[in-house]
């Protein structure tokens, strides 16, 4: 009975570790997060025939954050930088380096600011107001908290206040722009089983080397069903990612549905895929139109001011 009981767990492990070996060929890739205040976008447009025929997205960073002196001095430039920085990062809303009263302003506030430091602990709580307003109109106004502890024996090892201010501040920030703006994230995608003769996809695909990977399976002269459309459209649509390239978007796209029509609609996990990449599609193409308009307008506040993108990014 021993002996069987032992051969029974042998196998169950076996079979346990194999089953882990087939989850593990996924990949982790770039991706877009949608707007969550979609809603509010329409309020930052901007039209102005003398720039462009479309309306761009821009808004104008007030300088003066309310009661950042009165808290940290150093947060007014921590909030203006991260907003920069995180805002810029897809361009799908741009920044205005003049401003104007037919402008968007960005309003900053710090409504509560603390910082404790009991030795082997210490701690931050800040929340930050936003606001976004055309004129006397705000149209969107909204608190963002963040709160901090962090505690250990060398005290050495412990952030400064400006260390854990940085940190509250990023992640406040970031949750603004998440909400008027498409932000860069990461998701995941998981392969199906590869047939003999393309062992050598899953890892070119781990290594991110998704050209080496997509010329193998091109030159793959068997059975081309459903789980050969699947991963090869998950490893046109990771190049793509990487590149933001529409040309490869366009083709990950044509084999998520070549893999839809050859039974993909019946499976999860090919189903669920194709609605991310879907998301991921839009939110992409939207953000680079968007971002060629917003384009005209940063080419024409050069020639008013004389700067470079670099000033205002």
């Amino acid at each position: 009975m021993n002996k069987i009981v032992s051969f029974l767990m042998v196998v169950g492990v076996s079979v346990f570790f194999s089953a882990c070996g087939g989850s593990a060929a996924r990949i982790v890739i770039p991706s877009y997060t949608a707007p969550k205040e979609a809603a509010k976008i329409s309020k930052i447009e901007t039209k102005d025939e003398f720039i462009s025929d479309s309306a761009y997205l821009a808004l104008w960073i007030n300088p003066d954050v309310a009661n950042a002196k009165k808290t940290n001095p150093q947060l007014e430039t921590m909030l203006i930088d991260s907003v920069k920085a995180k805002i810029t990062e897809t361009n799908f809303i741009t920044l205005d380096p003049l401003g104007g009263d037919d402008g968007v302003a960005l309003n900053m506030s710090i409504s509560n600011y603390e910082f404790k430091d009991n030795g082997n602990k210490v701690s931050l709580s800040l929340d930050v107001t936003f606001t976004l307003a055309r004129g006397v109109d705000e149209f969107l106004v909204k608190q963002y908290s963040s709160r901090a502890n962090r505690q250990s024996k060398d005290k050495t090892k412990l952030p400064t206040e400006n260390e854990l201010a940085a940190q509250g501040v990023d992640k406040v920030v970031k949750y603004f722009i998440a909400d008027i703006s498409p932000l860069k994230t990461f998701q995941l995608r998981e392969f199906k089983s590869t047939p003999k003769g393309l062992e050598v996809v899953i890892p070119y695909a781990k290594q991110k080397n998704y050209k080496g990977a997509i010329k193998a399976m091109n030159r793959y002269k068997g059975e081309k069903d459903m789980s050969y459309y699947y991963n090869l459209a998950i490893l046109y649509e990771a190049e793509a990612s990487i590149t933001e390239n529409m040309k490869l978007l366009k083709r990950a796209q044509y084999n998520y549905e070549e893999a839809i029509s050859k039974g993909g609609f019946k499976d999860k996990l090919v189903i669920n895929a194709k609605a991310r990449f879907d998301k991921f599609y839009d939110l992409l193409d939207r953000t680079k139109k968007q971002d060629k308009v917003n384009a005209a307008l940063r080419k024409d506040r050069d020639s008013m001011a004389g700067s470079s993108d670099d000033e205002y990014e």
